[in-house]
């Protein structure tokens, strides 16, 4: 088709072609302004800027509320990572501080209201350190590794902390760690390397029971003449098995004479007593029979 052609076409009747056009655009618009308005509540994590990297902000909560509103086909397709939430601490060097928390949001997307909307905290100075590892699971003693861990934060924390402890409830063998304070508090604002034990062996826990303790009868050859021997044992071992112990039987060395021997605890294998079991004994060649 030639150029001439072309154009004669586009201007055959072209003030109904721009009317069309025209009403389409006005459809348009009218139904983007009439799509419902919605709002959505986000969690975001509340970042910090502006901050020397020899300082750190404690205090400040981990997350905010943030509250958007715009059209539904926005809002709700919107990637919670496009928010952003932040405190802005330029020229903030050391000590406590109020800070808005400001809002990134992408385009279309409103800030109906972001939670808290202030936030006091203070700056302090970074440090760091080393702390001895403990990990807990309630009915089991374990050993795991490593047995120290670096940590660095504010400095204030730094100096509390005693300890990073970590609690294997699921027995998955691998521990999250927190540093705590003497009283066991966390201090949450501490970054552990690495923040992580790992389990390598796991045992039964071990319990105290205190029982009666029978010592057996001696041979028939000597005769006890007098016998001091403790009434009670201490015994430790699994739960399970004290459950079924209610005294423990002892052997003696007897033979002639007056002197202090520690007693042969019968035991089973999984149980210990406490601390060595000793009697004094004063034994005498046995009478003859009349």
């Amino acid at each position: 088709m030639r150029p001439f052609e072309l154009v004669r076409r586009l201007l055959h009747n072209w003030p109904i072609k721009l009317a069309a056009v025209l009403t389409a655009l006005v459809l348009w618009y009218q139904l983007r302004e009439t799509e419902p308005v919605v709002e959505r509540s986000l969690e975001r994590p509340l970042q910090i800027v502006g901050l020397g990297e020899d300082r750190a902000a404690v205090g400040l909560p981990k997350t905010v509320l943030v509250r958007l509103s715009g059209t539904a086909r926005v809002v709700e397709g919107l990637n919670p990572s496009a928010v952003v939430a932040f405190v802005d601490l330029s020229g903030v060097d050391e000590g406590p501080f109020t800070a808005p928390v400001q809002v990134r949001t992408p385009s279309g997307v409103r800030l109906v209201q972001v939670i808290p909307a202030k936030v006091e905290a203070r700056v302090e100075r970074l440090g760091a350190g080393v702390l001895p590892v403990e990990v807990f699971a309630p009915g089991s003693v374990v050993t795991f590794e490593p047995a120290n861990v670096e940590m660095r934060g504010p400095a204030g924390q730094v100096e509390q902390a005693r300890a990073a402890v970590g609690v294997d409830l699921n027995a998955e063998g691998t521990v999250h760690l927190v540093a705590v304070d003497a009283q066991g508090r966390p201090l949450g604002d501490l970054e552990l390397t690495p923040n992580q034990a790992r389990v390598t062996a796991r045992a039964p826990a071990l319990t105290r029971k205190t029982v009666d303790l029978v010592l057996l009868p001696a041979p028939k050859d000597v005769h006890p003449a007098g016998v001091e021997a403790p009434e009670k044992v201490t015994i430790v071992g699994p739960p399970a098995v004290l459950a079924e112990i209610t005294a423990v039987q002892a052997e003696a060395e007897w033979h002639v004479g007056e002197y202090t021997a520690p007693l042969k605890l019968l035991l089973p294998p999984e149980v210990d007593a406490v601390g060595e079991v000793l009697a004094h004994l004063k034994v005498e060649p046995a009478k003859p029979l009349e």
